[in-house]
């Protein structure tokens, strides 16, 4: 017999079918199906929705949209931006799905345009022009490059997608070399909110190339990206891992490097003071050294060579290896924060210190080995915005204004559950505001925030400049006049959200 609570709980679950039924046959999901998108168009009892929902790097990412829909072309792209300007319905874009925070990629009262069937890479071997889809991740692209003999400036972890990336500015070891990941593309494919495909290069359209080229996803969706690629050697490099009492060392050569990285733009080193159970019981200095023409052990990185470690994967090795040796672990809840700072070596000594604390707060609200954090300091010298960035073409991302070299801060933590994330995130937002604090008392923070490693609660485009933003801001109203990337995308950084 069924007892009345359990009819009570039975009724409310019909109910519930019912209305997301219901829901998910209206706005947005409605008008694709009338576009005779129908065979495309995923709900969430869909073995595809799920699969879809479960694939985003990040645990904490995913927002069960009313529906999700998958174009398999960019003509199909155009049908779908077409159905949903007209409808009453909002809307997202998702290339990778590596976002770290909700709503970057997914959306949960709208549609979710999912980019992860454009999986093609191809490469021209007489122009050396790559042309990549937003679907795969970099992975998969070094992967299909290398076999060909080319290399592009792509993601430095092989599980992040295209299209985030690129548009958000896009840091790899080769920017010393070539630029940002964005700076190499040469031309975007791009569906305008009309519906209309435009090329955006220097001769074409040319305004929405450098918008693109750090602006992110406030202009059309990008369907193809053209980027400049070059020959495929291999690398020299790896992860090595310090105890934490050679910190002021390491942090010693951070700032030589960084002040010296312009005689050898080859080289390429990452310092990350992280706590990480699952390899150490205490806080140890990772370090990632990466000469991009191979040469083995090059003199930038002999002072730090000189630093014991208690782990060394130093070799010979392809991008598309390293790419994989150490990706960022799926499947956990993560929240991440980025400023910037001046190469001083007084604030990265100050902020490490303050991540040792927060470790030690936080190992006595959370169990020892459900948490992991990352304190990440790279090198940003200013040439490469002046020498390497400005060389091709410019971008939007306005560190061609900063005349320091700099460090790109990241932290980050990853924890089990939805519970521990609401309890580590103040801590990291914490630690974020007082690193900032402690930088501008010394003279040293720079107003510059790496949209790819922000928080959803930062304004990464504001800190692109007033002169910046006033020109993506009128690059999307050329383009988007009835500003549908701006009012029907939820989520992600809009540049009416300045």
């Amino acid at each position: 017999m069924i007892s009345k609570a359990s009819a009570c709980v039975a009724t409310a679950a019909l109910l519930f079918q019912g209305l997301s039924s219901a829901a998910a046959t209206t706005g947005g999901c409605q008008a694709l199906a009338a576009a005779g998108l129908s065979s495309q168009i995923y709900y969430p009892a869909d073995a595809n929705y799920i699969a879809r929902e479960a694939s985003y790097w990040a645990a904490n990412a995913p927002l069960s949209p009313l529906c999700i829909v998958q174009p398999r072309n960019t003509a199909e792209v155009q049908k779908v931006v077409k159905a949903i300007a007209g409808s009453s319905g909002n809307f997202t874009v998702r290339s990778g799905g590596h976002g770290h925070w909700r709503g970057a990629s997914d959306i949960h009262n709208g549609v979710t345009i999912d980019l992860g069937l454009f999986t093609d890479v191809t490469v021209d071997k007489k122009t050396m022009i790559a042309s990549i889809g937003p679907g795969p991740n970099w992975a998969t692209v070094f992967k299909t490059l290398e076999a060909q003999g080319a290399m592009v400036a792509g993601g430095r972890d092989g599980g992040v997608g295209i299209g985030g990336f690129l548009t958000g500015g896009g840091n790899s070891y080769y920017t010393g070399m070539q630029g940002f990941g964005a700076d190499n593309v040469v031309n975007f494919e791009v569906v305008l909110a009309d519906g209309r495909v435009v090329n955006a290069n220097a001769k074409t359209n040319s305004d929405l190339w450098k918008a693109l080229k750090g602006g992110s996803g406030n202009f059309g969706i990008v369907t193809r990206f053209d980027m400049q690629a070059f020959t495929a050697v291999p690398l020299w490099g790896g992860l090595s891992a310090a105890e934490r009492k050679y910190g002021d060392t390491i942090i010693t050569e951070l700032i030589n490097f960084t002040n010296n990285n312009a005689k050898n733009p080859e080289d390429a080193l990452i310092v990350n003071f992280t706590y990480n159970p699952g390899m150490f019981t205490e806080i140890v200095v990772a370090m990632v050294t990466v000469d991009v023409k191979g040469a083995v052990a090059p003199p930038a990185f002999e002072q730090i060579a000189k630093v014991p470690t208690v782990l060394a994967d130093l070799t010979t090795r392809s991008m598309s290896n390293i790419a994989t040796s150490y990706l960022l672990a799926p499947g956990s809840q993560n929240v991440w924060y980025s400023l910037t700072f001046r190469a001083d070596r007084d604030i990265v000594s100050h902020i490490a210190a303050l991540h040792d604390e927060m470790v030690a707060k936080l190992l006595t609200v959370l169990p020892a080995a459900d948490f992991t954090t990352q304190c990440l300091f790279q090198p940003i010298p200013a040439y490469i915005a002046q020498d390497r960035s400005n060389a091709k073409g410019g971008n939007v991302l306005g560190l061609d204004a900063v005349k320091d070299n700099a460090l790109l801060w990241l932290i980050t933590a990853a924890v089990q559950t939805e519970e521990q994330l609401a309890i580590i995130t103040p801590y990291i937002s914490e630690l974020s505001a007082a690193s900032n604090a402690y930088a501008k008392a010394k003279g040293g923070a720079v107003d510059w925030v790496y949209l790819n490693y922000a928080d959803g609660s930062q304004n990464p485009l504001a800190s692109y400049g007033a002169k910046n933003v006033k020109f993506m801001k009128d690059v999307a109203k050329k383009y988007d006049p009835k500003a549908i990337f701006q009012n029907k995308v939820t989520g992600a950084f809009r540049l009416n959200r300045i």
